[in-house]
């Protein structure tokens, strides 16, 4: 996923380590967090892009916090919007999401058809581009905005051990050394070289 910080107001990244298999000697799940906030603001023309690039496969969770103002007054719905308007029908051009709640927070991906966000947490997936929108047939007339945080999570998988010649899995050194090289680059000996490490050692010690 490339991301575009044109928009953004922060970027939050949180890491949690837990145990995959509660058997002794069993592999060490990493999962990483990454957190982006966007303002949407009620005025804003549908399709306002996050400069998140989502790919196939790879979901993002999407929450949303604040009120919009249909009409600039006390009356602002959240991100969930007003089931109390009929979305499909508009003298102004039309609803982005005909039958969806008015003024509720919208979001499509890469030009697709828009879907339903609200407050959330809602996965949204697809390739190409997300955009957020306020779900409104006229948006000249709004106030206020969208606090919108959109996050994802990637997990890496490490087993104990030096892992000398195996190519099968990464390895995160012995047990408490979660920070060790793994044996794709270590340069002491956690590079799958084990069976020529072996060799060597054997030679050396021959000559005692």
């Amino acid at each position: 996923m490339r991301l575009s910080i044109g928009a953004t107001l922060g970027v939050v990244v949180s890491v949690l380590l837990t145990a995959a298999s509660a058997a002794a000697g069993g592999p060490t799940t990493t999962t990483t967090t990454t957190s982006t906030t966007f303002t949407v603001p009620g005025s804003s023309v549908p399709g306002m892009s996050t400069g998140l690039v989502l790919a196939t496969g790879s979901p993002v969770t999407v929450t949303a916090a604040g009120a919009v103002c249909p009409y600039g007054d006390s009356f602002c719905p959240g991100p969930d919007g007003y089931l109390g308007v009929d979305t499909t029908w508009s003298a102004y051009g039309g609803f982005p999401l005909p039958g969806g709640p008015a003024w509720g927070l919208i979001a499509r991906v890469g030009g697709g058809p828009w879907v339903q966000v609200g407050s959330g947490p809602t996965t949204v997936s697809g390739d190409g581009v997300l955009e957020l929108a306020v779900n409104d047939d006229l948006l000249s007339d709004n106030a206020g905005s969208f606090t919108v945080t959109v996050s994802t999570t990637e997990s890496s998988t490490c087993w104990p051990g030096w892992g000398y010649g195996d190519k099968n899995h990464t390895h995160c050194g012995p047990p408490g050394r979660a920070d060790s090289p793994s044996e794709t680059g270590a340069a002491d000996g956690g590079n799958g070289n084990g069976k020529a490490n072996g060799k060597a050692n054997g030679k050396a010690n021959g000559k005692h």
